[in-house]
Formats: C-alpha cells, sequence, structure tokens
C-alpha cells in the first residue's frame, strides 16, 4: 500500500452569509459601512446572530501516492472549498489536513495570477510563489509555453486573456513545473475541446510519472478517462468514496431520484 499523499481529518468549514458573498475591498468597505447598525440590532434585546452554513463537514478521507481521485457533487457541494482548503488558499473552521509533497492548484480562473502583468511575467511570479530558482524556471519556459499553446500571447498583459486563455496558461505551468500533488478545480470547463485533449494527455502522464491528481468536475468523460477513484461530496459532507464505476453509478441513481 503506497503511503499518503493527502490526509485529511475531519475537516468543517463554515461561512456565514455574507462571508460568502464576500467581495475582498469591495465587501469590507461594504460591511464597515454597515457595521454600526449591525452592532444595534437586536431581538427581544439580544445581539442576533448571522446563520452559518457548513460548506465542510466532517470531511475525512486519505488519497494514497500516485492515485488519480475525481471530486465529484453537485455546484454547492463543497467541491471547491475542499480544494481551497487543502490548497491552502482558504483554512478551516476545524480539522486539519496533510499534503506531503509539493502541490500544485489550478483553483479559480486567474488565482495567484497578476492581471497587470505579462504572460511570461506571470509564468515567472508563479515560478516565484512556488519556490522555484529563476534559472530552473527559464529551462522549463519553453516547455510551458508549448503546452499552454500561447506563443503568440506571451508577451501581451494577463488582463487581455480570455478566461480559456489564463486557464491554458494555469494548466501548463502547473503540470511542467511537475508537483508531487496537483489540485484541479472545474476550470477545465472554460477550455476549447482541443486544449481538454492536451490536459487528458498531459494528466495520464502524470499518472504514470506517479504523481497523485485530486480533479474536480462535471466532465464525466474526462474523469473516466483519467481517474479510478472517485469522491463524492454533498451538502459539504462525504457520501460516497470507491472505484470510479461504483461511486459514479451511485451518483447517477442520485440524481435520477432527485428529479
Amino acid at each position: 500500500m503506497n503511503a499518503a499523499a493527502i490526509s485529511a481529518r475531519h475537516l468543517y468549514k463554515q461561512f456565514t452569509p455574507r462571508a460568502m458573498y464576500s467581495r475582498g475591498l469591495r465587501f469590507a468597505i461594504d460591511r464597515a459601512a454597515r457595521a454600526p447598525l449591525q452592532r444595534t440590532t437586536s431581538v427581544n434585546g439580544h445581539r442576533r446572530r448571522e446563520d452559518t452554513r457548513w460548506a465542510l463537514y466532517d470531511v475525512s478521507f486519505e488519497i494514497a501516492c500516485g492515485e488519480c481521485v475525481a471530486l465529484i457533487g453537485h455546484n454547492g457541494a463543497g467541491k471547491s472549498v475542499l480544494l481551497r482548503t487543502l490548497a491552502r488558499v482558504s483554512y478551516p473552521t476545524r480539522g486539519e489536513a496533510d499534503l506531503y509533497g509539493s502541490v500544485g492548484a489550478v483553483l479559480d480562473v486567474g488565482v495567484g495570477f497578476n492581471r497587470e502583468l505579462t504572460g511570461r511575467e506571470n509564468i515567472f511570479l508563479q515560478g516565484a510563489i512556488l519556490g522555484i530558482k529563476k534559472q530552473e524556471l527559464a529551462k522549463r519556459l519553453d516547455a510551458i509555453v508549448a503546452l499552454s499553446g500561447m506563443q503568440d500571447f506571451l508577451q501581451e498583459p494577463l488582463k487581455t486573456y480570455s478566461n480559456g486563455m489564463q486557464v491554458r496558461l494555469a494548466f501548463a505551468i502547473a503540470a511542467q513545473l511537475e508537483p508531487e500533488i496537483l489540485l484541479m478545480d472545474e476550470v477545465l470547463a472554460v477550455a476549447d475541446e482541443e486544449f481538454i485533449r492536451v490536459c487528458v494527455q498531459k494528466l495520464r502522464d502524470l499518472k504514470n510519472e506517479g504523481r497523485t491528481i485530486l480533479l474536480a468536475s462535471h466532465d464525466i468523460t474526462l474523469l473516466s478517462q483519467v481517474c479510478t477513484r472517485a469522491l463524492w461530496l454533498e451538502r459539504g459532507r462525504v457520501v460516497g468514496d470507491g472505484g470510479m464505476d461504483e461511486i459514479m453509478a451511485q451518483y447517477h441513481a442520485h440524481a435520477s431520484a432527485s428529479l
């Protein structure tokens, strides 16, 4: 049995409604403006507590080194929250997760990029964030650019890129830097068919090299080409974990029964 690459133990993630709709600085200003009123809002003389939602609830699992696992579930099931928690973009309310090895993540479109910098500059920015020396990254630059197919746009600022172009660049950087663990959200939904084929082949190559992959997608065909195991989330809870065919059959049966 391979050693664990990812170990999640009793993860909980709680959001208030306001936190769910946070939009950075704009949200912070709005919150500050509303704060005095909110402090005086009460019910029968007691301060009213905001409703909360558990985006993750007692999530535990292990993924062995070299496993390629599909992360499935309906919209709002907690897939993105789980991936962002594993990638340390956000932190759990309770519980803990350990990842054993270098991590590459392709999450929301544009995450980690600077829109004012060129595609080429963003490649080096990502390398710096991951702690890769500039000289080492320069050796991999041609491979990253070739995989992305963005040769003609490399000197253009990222703000001129479409979502699909940003996904191409993000995936190429993450894949070519050869992380031991690759976390991918549903970003390939905005990619074209040609690039999806490229991604599938690259994911197979990484899998054959013994990399660990956790891939969230609604594209069952894509998942079936790469993954052998599925982790099924609903309302923040793990409701299925097992072989790809078995869990997908349960997932489809559940979806049909809900119609």
